[in-house]
């Protein structure tokens, strides 16, 4: 299945848990701490200080943002009762040298692959944040970008704050689950679209299945979902309708060819704007191979995903590695290397760190990236003509 995470806010793979309310007892940081000799003391060890507890990891580029926040906030309050912890969602060697290279010093904890910590708190998404009071009981649990200055120094005067909870958390499969038809009989086809606000946004499709379907999605993101194509292949030429959507469509098993035809008018219809191919000359980088490797064929199972800092593309072509590139180069790549078969790439990165990547990509595959400017093509969007005009 085809995973496509379409806004800033980044997955967490944590367990189900309740959701916290302010003034239930905060649960203990159970994640390894970055210092192997400090380990979490308990939240009495902070006791007449409020703790901001920073949810985070290097390969969620809005986490890093936040994380030189949260270090400028810890600078703005010292020597105030006013304590700032984070949580890493993350591997240990990763966090470690992350910190290093940014000279950061903030107390952290290093989450493993159970996420506990972060499911104790009910968070499935990050950035993240909790507040916790000076008795160690919850202030609030609410998005990153919530914690702020100002809302710190009310909450240290005692003033009312404004730091609302996580919306409930998206779901992309949403149709199958949410929907119970009275007669117990799924339809054979279908188009839904709704406004809805949730946590988190994404689309599951799998090439050549009869079902496309996705939860908390722009108009802009959702026409990328039906043209199969991404934003650094679109031209944009008017505004499109603002909000969240979830969307499914269905078509009859044998018809699979008209499911992205289907959603594709009836996203044209619905939000009003129509869509045409065209070739534009653009920068980007071509992928080249340097001829110091020699890439063996692969024997693996086919897969193809990155999460949690990681890229693993196994039994893939070149072809498809440079479709996946531009999620951390901002431009267009172009497959130039001529390898014909398919091959393992597993490659590290950290978000807003490409060097990290071209590193890896050249050092473990002989594989480069030159800017260049080619000729590519282009879906343009663009509102409808009015009747009788073309």
């Amino acid at each position: 299945m085809r995973w496509i995470l379409l806004l800033s806010l980044c997955l967490a793979p944590v367990l189900a848990a309740q959701q916290l309310k302010p003034g239930m007892e905060a649960p203990p940081i159970a994640a390894a701490p970055l210092d192997a000799a400090h380990p979490f003391p308990g939240w009495e060890a902070y006791r007449g200080k409020y703790v901001v507890v920073d949810f985070w990891a290097t390969w969620c580029a809005p986490c890093l943002v936040g994380l030189e926040k949260t270090a400028a906030l810890e600078k703005e309050f010292e020597g105030q009762p006013l304590r700032f912890v984070t949580v890493a969602s993350d591997e240990m060697p990763r966090v470690k040298k992350y910190f290093a290279e940014k000279g950061l010093t903030l107390e952290t904890y290093v989450e493993a692959d159970d996420g506990l910590t972060a499911a104790a708190y009910g968070i499935h998404v990050v950035p993240a944040a909790a507040v916790v009071d000076r008795e160690g009981h919850i202030v609030a649990v609410t998005p990153g970008a919530n914690i702020t200055s100002e809302m710190l120094h009310k909450l240290l005067n005692g003033e009312k704050t404004a730091a609302p909870a996580f919306e409930r958390a998206n779901d992309i499969t949403w149709d199958k689950d949410e929907i119970n038809w009275e007669d117990g009989v799924q339809p054979t086809l279908e188009v839904l679209i709704k406004p809805i606000a949730v946590t988190g946004s994404g689309y599951a499709y799998e090439p050549g299945s009869n079902r496309i379907s996705g939860d908390g999605v722009p108009v802009f993101a959702m026409t990328m979902a039906a043209w199969q194509t991404d934003s650094f292949h679109m031209d944009v030429r008017d505004s499109l309708p603002k909000g969240r959507y979830r969307f499914a469509v269905v078509v009859p098993k044998g018809q699979e060819a008209e499911l992205l035809p289907m959603f594709q008018d009836a996203l044209e219809r619905n939000f009003g704007f129509q869509t045409h191919w065209e070739e534009q000359e653009r920068d980007v980088l071509v992928l080249n191979s340097d001829g110091t490797k020699t890439l063996p064929e692969s024997t693996s199972n086919p897969l193809f995903q990155f999460e949690r800092g990681k890229i693993t593309f196994h039994r893939q072509t070149s072809a498809k590695l440079a479709e996946a590139l531009p999620n951390w180069f901002q431009k267009v790549v172009v497959n130039e290397t001529g390898l014909s078969g398919t091959y393992d790439f597993d490659l590290d990165y950290v978000a807003n760190e490409p060097k990290v990547l071209t590193e890896e990509l050249q050092q473990k595959y002989g594989v480069t990236l030159t800017p260049a400017k080619r000729k590519i093509r282009i879906l343009v969007v663009e509102k409808q003509a009015p009747k009788g005009k073309s």
